[in-house]
């Protein structure tokens, strides 16, 4: 079976560096998520603007697939399996000047809901005020609803 590998990311932008710097290229898109790969072309189709995750030129890596070693990871002092570490996330940044704010993008996402391969989920409110960015993930959700919202 081959692995499918998106149309609009570089696999830079998904992964974190260690584990770019660790594995083939090939290699590394096998560790995402088929469906959450998917998804993204398919979220990238529906909004129409460039979407951004890691940026590995500014040295921002772990908006995406996260190792054992990232910052984010090793801070937790508890357990900390996270979609990000199963390959089943990314957190998406909008382009400043594209007219849509997250939440309007999530809103948007959520009305193509159709055009999705499986059923996503949306971080939404933190401490009660909607995140800026889009974290979408594809783990299976208790509602079994096409796109699920939580907040964190």
């Amino acid at each position: 079976m081959s692995v499918y590998k998106c149309k609009y990311f570089k696999i830079q932008e998904l992964v974190c560096n260690h584990v770019m710097q660790s594995y083939s290229e090939e290699q590394v898109w096998s560790f995402l998520d088929e469906d959450l790969k998917k998804t993204l072309d398919i979220i990238r189709e529906i909004l129409g603007v460039p979407l951004t995750i890691n940026q590995p030129k500014m040295k921002v890596f772990q908006r995406g697939l996260r190792c054992h070693l990232c910052d984010l990871v090793q801070k937790n002092k508890t357990p900390y399996i996270t979609t990000h570490i199963q390959g089943k996330a990314v957190d998406i940044l909008l382009p400043t000047d594209c007219g849509m704010t997250a939440e309007d993008a999530r809103h948007k996402i959520q009305e193509s809901a159709d055009k999705l391969p499986c059923n996503i989920r949306f971080e939404h409110l933190q401490k009660g005020v909607p995140i800026s960015w889009i974290h979408v993930d594809v783990r299976d959700n208790e509602r079994d609803e096409k796109v699920y919202w939580f907040n964190v």
